[in-house]
């Protein structure tokens, strides 16, 4: 069965979300959600929302199909990252110009919302016999790790699907894993003391740059030899540093933080230790009191390529846009061990846009833009996908 798309009504969506400033931190992701709440319950939806903190907003909309059937649970968030500078257009104005529209989270991954959406609004337009639930869950929070969003979700909602999608922007890939993270945190402790009496105090900034360097010359050696052969070996970024409290005293303390990519089956206590034992040996001798812990930790994930949820999508790629998708894995992290891991729903990741990466269109950084025409081919993607498994 073939669904038919209102294009208008996928570009005036995307449009009205991009308009929203879900920017993470703060998120305020609430008038997003209950925007696509009023949109969808014409429709049919039943609507929950599940707020985890003030502002902090993910909907659970459920389309209930006779019974019987298979079910699908679609997830996409609202919240988008830094805004950033350098932007030639308004970067929440949705302009659209030469087939594209601007605006941050066009590509990750508000056109990805839309798409589910619009998406399903066809289905439910047709005549198709829907068996099978539709779980559409839009939610907070993924781009600091989906605890206020998608955690928050499987904890006090109910879901039983079969099988899920992730809807980030894939490119028409097929993602089966992706990378997860742990957000390392050192805190060194020295001593404080006046800058005129160096020997007055144990300077714990300098004593950071020694740990520093000595991760910088050991940690890419390890890393190097761990391998999957989906996903990128795991990486490490300093992201934050921070200590002292004047120019002319000795800082007593310094913070350092640390994103760690993991691949499946890294625990959080290993890459904790790994990083401890680097520190640890370059402050011996020190006196420099060393704390390390996690302040965030998004769990890697992995399904089979012969998962039923990969062979739907590869069908419906290949009915809308008589391509053979890729599979293939994503080095970011991705609410999909939310759901994989927590609720045994296998998901893969799945976006069927961004066909154009050649011609420059990418997420992420100044003048994020989206081809008009890739958005609606994902939509009809999804809407032939959404009807496949769904119907009776």
């Amino acid at each position: 069965m073939k669904f038919q798309i209102e294009e208008d009504k996928v570009v005036d969506l995307l449009r009205s979300i991009l308009k929203i400033n879900t920017e993470n931190p703060p998120g305020n992701e609430r008038p997003v959600a209950h925007l696509l709440g009023d949109y969808l319950r014409p429709l049919g939806f039943d609507i929950q929302y599940y707020e985890s903190e003030p502002q902090r907003t993910s909907l659970l909309a459920v389309l209930r199909g006779e019974g019987g059937g298979r079910s699908l649970l679609m997830n996409g968030h609202t919240d988008i990252g830094p805004i950033g500078e350098g932007w030639s257009v308004d970067p929440l104005g949705g302009v659209i110009k030469d087939g594209k529209i601007y605006g941050r989270g066009t590509g990750d991954m508000k056109s990805g919302i839309a798409a589910m959406a619009c998406a399903a609004e066809a289905v439910v337009k047709s005549d198709l016999k829907r068996s099978g639930d539709l779980y559409l869950a839009f939610v907070a929070d993924e781009s600091s790790g989906g605890h206020k969003g998608s955690g928050y979700l499987i904890k006090n909602a109910e879901i039983k699907a079969d099988m899920g999608i992730i809807c980030e922007p894939s490119g028409g890939h097929i993602g089966i894993a992706h990378r997860g993270v742990v957000w390392v945190r050192l805190t060194l402790i020295g001593k404080s003391g006046q800058a005129a009496r160096p020997l007055s105090g144990i300077n714990a900034i300098s004593h950071a740059a020694k740990v520093i360097n000595a991760i910088d010359n050991q940690l890419p050696k390890i890393l190097q030899n761990k391998t999957h052969p989906l996903l990128p070996s795991p990486t490490y970024n300093f992201g934050i540093i921070q200590g002292g409290i004047k120019t002319n005293v000795i800082a007593g303390q310094c913070d350092l933080t640390i994103d760690r990519r993991t691949l499946p089956g890294e625990s959080t206590s290993y890459v904790l230790g790994e990083i401890e034992q680097i520190a640890s040996n370059a402050l011996k001798g020190s006196n420099v009191q060393l704390q390390v812990k996690y302040d965030m930790v998004v769990e890697a994930s992995e399904i089979s390529e012969e998962s039923q949820v990969v062979n739907e999508c590869k069908k419906a790629a290949k009915d809308v846009l008589g391509m053979d998708p890729v599979i293939g894995g994503a080095g970011g992290f991705t609410d999909a061990h939310w759901f994989t891991n927590d609720l045994g729903i296998p998901c893969c990741i799945f976006g069927p846009w961004y066909l154009h990466l050649d011609e420059g269109s990418v997420s992420d950084i100044p003048d994020e833009f989206n081809y008009i025409e890739d958005i609606i081919k994902g939509t009809e993607v999804y809407a032939q996908l959404i009807g496949n498994i769904i119907g009776a």
